[in-house]
């Protein structure tokens, strides 16, 4: 589904260029956003009068612009097709992409946590089959080692049965029983 990772890369591409504060976690399956509404604060402004004074005059319209950003980008994750998942703050907004296009169109959030649930249930399923084929390996040689030592027990007590018998021979013919 290259497609779906496509659209990943250009949502997170608006994020990157859009100056909001964001923090982004991807994985090879999906992509966890965590956007501020508000703009990473720059240093080019060293006059604190200045600062102040523009502050005052347009602080209301770039928190306004930065609102209205975050506002596009979940429009267009919203609109994208894809599977995802929307936690909204007054502050902020934390967005889970999946990389792939919902199945249905109704009900993204239940696709999604049907897919998170097979996503777990796959991990565990590969983990269970690991410790499995692990615990298959030592119980073959476990029963490897009780086979051994089974032969190891027959052969000890074949040599003690002939050394038995030889013993009772030497004895024989030294006392001529």
């Amino acid at each position: 589904e290259m497609a779906a990772q496509d659209l990943c890369e250009n949502l997170l591409s608006k994020v990157k260029s859009s100056n909001l504060n964001f923090v982004v976690r991807e994985t090879p399956y999906s992509v966890c956003i965590k956007v501020r509404k508000s703009f990473v604060k720059t240093t080019n402004i060293h006059n604190h009068d200045l600062e102040l004074k523009l502050n005052d005059e347009i602080g209301n319209n770039l928190q306004m612009a930065a609102k209205h950003l975050c506002e596009n980008l979940l429009n267009k994750v919203k609109s994208s097709n894809l599977n995802f998942v929307v936690r909204e703050t007054p502050y902020s907004v934390c967005i889970k992409v999946r990389k792939s296009f919902v199945k249905t169109t109704n009900n993204h959030n239940h696709d999604l946590e049907l897919q998170l649930n097979d996503e777990i249930g796959n991990n565990l399923q590969n983990n269970y089959d690991k410790l499995k084929s692990s615990y298959d390996d030592l119980m073959n040689k476990y029963n490897d080692l009780v086979e051994e030592f089974e032969e190891m027990k027959t052969k000890m007590k074949k040599e003690n049965s002939e050394k038995s018998k030889l013993i009772d021979r030497m004895m024989k013919k030294k006392y001529k029983v």
